[in-house]
């Protein structure tokens, strides 16, 4: 447990590379701790001419001490994305997209519906910090299916081209 989050923390930080100016030019790569069922790395992109916002994201431990190791792909699309009133550095957005997920441990796969909410801070060009949280509503799959909600969330960082 102490390991993977020793793991996170230093990827996280080698990624960092600088901080800066989030001008949203089109491609984005970024890194991120991830939390949501479990916890772990994530890694966020956004290529050019496509609105949307992808991310995939490694649980590496369960909650409550669980064994777990859980992968998720998510696909958003911002219908806000703006700096806040008076500012260049800082803004918000909010988005809807999906999200699948399945852990590996105890077979559960889920697919829902989300709305990723979140701020960006660009101290230095091309560079922002972001946090986002993202309630989702769907169904969870193991030998039967129900539906279900849960919460994710990232705190990272993006590199604008």
């Amino acid at each position: 447990m102490k390991k993977c989050m020793i793991i996170s923390v230093l990827l996280f930080i080698s990624a960092m590379g600088g901080f800066a100016n989030g001008q949203h030019r089109g491609f984005m790569i970024g890194t991120g701790l991830y939390g949501g069922y479990g916890y772990g790395t994530g890694l966020m992109l956004k290529i050019s001419g496509l609105p949307l916002y992808w991310g995939i994201n490694v649980s590496l431990d369960g909650i409550n001490n669980e064994q777990h190791f859980g992968i998720s792909l998510s696909g958003d699309y911002h219908f806000i994305d703006t700096p806040f009133s008076g500012s260049e550095k800082t803004g918000w957005f909010v988005g809807g997209g999906v999200i699948f997920s399945h852990n590996h441990f105890d077979g559960k796969s889920a697919l829902a519906g989300r709305i990723p909410i979140g701020i960006y801070f660009a101290p230095i060009k091309r560079f922002d910090f972001v946090l986002e949280i993202a309630p989702a509503l769907g169904v969870f799959m193991k030998n039967d299916i129900e539906f279900d909600y849960g919460m994710s969330g990232t705190f990272g960082i993006r590199y604008w081209l």
